[in-house]
């Protein structure tokens, strides 16, 4: 199963992980997402953590197989 979402600025991104509590702050509920989805998956490298908050236009899930 694979998770994608198109955020507000209309970037298409993965979301990899969805966290309560991340080390580098003491807010609660993160959100992990693939920045750069439309690259080849080995050559994926920029993720970044987005509070759970955030909004997007849409969110879907995939399943494969």
């Amino acid at each position: 199963m694979i998770t994608v979402a198109k955020m507000t600025d209309g970037r298409v991104v993965e979301v990899v992980r969805v966290a309560e509590t991340v080390g580098f702050s003491p807010e609660k509920d993160w959100v992990m997402v693939c920045m750069d989805f439309e690259k080849m998956y080995g050559k994926r490298t920029e993720f970044k953590w987005v509070p759970a908050v955030t909004r997007f236009e849409w969110v879907r899930e995939y399943s494969f197989g």
